[in-house]
């Protein structure tokens, strides 16, 4: 309220315009548009008057005006994992790009949250949707699939859902990890995921891990495959129960970023060195993958590039510039470094820390 009563008056589009000396239609595509869409020297102009008059845009009005709100909703199914903050990057730098504002959630592996949420974006009328899938709960699947809002899945999908994809090639990663140590003489390779729990991207590393195995002539030991729970630590004792086997693996693959240091802590609880007694993949290159001790061979995966190709394609769809259906896949890449090394082989008298190691025949 000010003095006398009365109320202050919220500044509008049209007390812009006439302060800037340009249309109201220009001011809408300053203000709605994406970034480039008004001429720089009135870009200016309109920007130095909305601070001045302390201009906010009504968002409700806007959606009403125009039919869009500009706003992406994100749904992923844990954010707490690491890679997220790097593919999240992407999408933000995407969005900013065309003018799109981002709204991010986080299911916890939870149908019941992710369905929540999705109820939020609603009432918030957001223009698109990215999801990560939690899990293959039918009734979530059906109400998914019944949307009329554009969605684009990131990273994985589930059976039924009518979306298109956006993802890494995960047969691909999966191959390159266990290609490299078929060269290096491995035999007998252990491989570490969560439950697949029909989720795209889980199953296609556990079958990308096992064509590799049968086109390089090796069968399939199901004793060599854990699958690891939901959580920080079943991967510890997953890994303990692999390397306590009486004919042991001689490496192992990780497949998920969140397994990695799980797997290399069960390695040393069960008294090995890496990699002199034992190999050890990791999979999606993290910032300390190249400081541990010994420095990580990993599949590395472009996140980053994921997420602004992931947001690119739901704000086409949303403008009407693409179809909504089809994959789009990104190709891993693997780093070798000193993690791996060919079977057999016994540390120097320096206790292995060079890095040297000579081999036994």
């Amino acid at each position: 309220m000010v003095p006398g009563g009365g109320r202050v008056m919220r500044t509008t589009i049209e007390d812009v315009a006439r302060e800037a000396g340009v249309s109201i239609a220009t001011v809408s595509r300053y203000i709605n548009g994406p970034p480039g869409v008004v001429a720089a020297g009135t870009a200016a102009k309109l920007r130095a008057v909305v601070d001045r008059l302390g201009y906010v845009p009504n968002p409700a009005a806007r959606t009403l005006r125009t039919g869009r709100s500009r706003l992406i909703g994100v749904i992923l199914s844990n954010i707490a994992h690491p890679y997220w903050s790097t593919v999240l990057s992407g999408v933000e730098e995407a969005c900013q790009r065309r003018g799109y504002s981002v709204i991010v959630s986080s299911a916890g592996d939870s149908a019941e949250v992710e369905n929540r949420y999705l109820g939020v974006f609603l009432d918030q009328r957001v223009d698109g949707i990215l999801l990560n899938p939690a899990n293959a709960d039918p009734a979530t699947v059906a109400r998914w699939a019944t949307l009329s809002c554009p969605v684009i899945t990131l990273d994985r999908t589930l059976p039924g859902l009518p979306f298109g994809l956006v993802a890494m090639d995960n047969e691909l990663g999966a191959r390159l990890a266990v290609e490299h140590l078929v060269e290096l003489g491995h035999r007998r390779i252990g491989f570490l995921s969560w439950h697949v729990a029909n989720l795209s991207n889980r199953l296609e590393r556990l079958r990308g891990y096992q064509d590799s195995l049968a086109a390089a002539g090796l069968a399939t030991d199901p004793s060599l495959t854990r699958f690891v729970a939901d959580g920080w630590s079943d991967g510890v004792q997953q890994t303990l129960d692999l390397l306590h086997q009486a004919e042991r693996p001689t490496a192992i693959v990780s497949a998920a970023s969140t397994l990695n240091l799980q797997v290399l802590a069960g390695v040393k609880q069960a008294g090995l060195r890496v990699p002199a007694e034992i190999s050890v993949v990791g999979y999606d290159e993290s910032p300390w993958d190249s400081l541990l001790d010994p420095p990580l061979t990993t599949v590395a995966t472009p996140a980053h590039q994921l997420g602004v190709r992931a947001a690119d394609r739901l704000c086409a769809v949303i403008e009407g510039e693409n179809e909504p259906g089809g994959e789009t896949r990104l190709r891993p890449h693997l780093i070798v470094r000193q993690s791996t090394t060919p079977p057999r082989l016994l540390a120097t008298a320096s206790g292995g820390r060079s890095g040297r190691s000579v081999s036994v025949r």
